[in-house]
């Protein structure tokens, strides 16, 4: 007998979450190719319950956040200097914050400290694109020499010392940017497109349950 009202919870914990999902999901796809007052209506509900959903699992997470680096602090535990910085900052920009997204303090914060942690970021980025680069100039094939002639070109296209070389220079950069790059590019997001086609669409069908906690599985 517990057997059986196991096997129905479990039962249940897959089924009604996989049925919440398809039939949320497929009202979703109605609404975003018919136009009907009451599908729309519901379509605006879903969309602004989700808005609600995920501003409080953000705020879930920060408290999570809070929890975990308070307990490493108090337990002394490697790093925990790095989680008194982390939790200063944030109570700082919490405290900035409440008079609201105009607040001058707020605005100081970002201007000068989060915008030049991002630019040093990506400044630090920069090596990795070029030990990147000198890796991928190494010539071993047809496709790597086409490569380098390709960076070569629209290197000296982009800097002014290319003007002086011809007009071919420019030109050969401008084709290169805007044919076989705008290709690949395009090539990439309707791969990108078709994946994301191809997941919600198993996602409907129950075969992917990523909503299904324990009992969620692939197929």
């Amino acid at each position: 007998m517990r057997g059986l009202i196991n096997a129905l919870t479990i039962g249940i914990k897959r089924t009604i979450p996989m049925a919440i999902a398809i039939a949320i999901g497929s009202l979703m796809l109605v609404d975003f190719f018919f136009d009907e007052t009451h599908i729309n209506a519901l379509g605006a509900f879903f969309l602004q319950s989700t808005v609600i959903v995920v501003a409080f699992a953000l705020l879930l997470g920060l408290l999570n956040v809070l929890v975990v680096h308070v307990r490493k602090i108090g337990k002394r535990k490697e790093g925990w200097l790095y989680s008194i910085c982390l939790l200063g900052a944030a109570v700082a920009v919490i405290l900035a914050g409440i008079p609201g997204p105009d607040s001058s303090v707020l605005k100081w914060i970002f201007d000068n400290v989060q915008y030049p942690l991002q630019a040093t970021t990506f400044s630090l980025l920069a090596f990795y694109v070029a030990t990147a680069a000198y890796r991928g100039f190494r010539l071993r094939s047809l496709e790597s020499l086409a490569f380098v002639a390709a960076v070569i070109l629209v290197l000296l296209g982009q800097v002014p010392i290319g003007r002086y070389l011809g007009d071919l220079v420019p030109a050969a950069k401008d084709w290169i940017l805007n044919v076989p790059s705008t290709a690949g590019v395009r090539g990439i997001i309707i791969g990108v497109a078709l994946g994301t086609i191809a997941t919600g669409v198993r996602v409907l069908m129950g075969f992917d349950r990523p909503y299904g906690g324990e009992g969620s599985e692939t197929r």
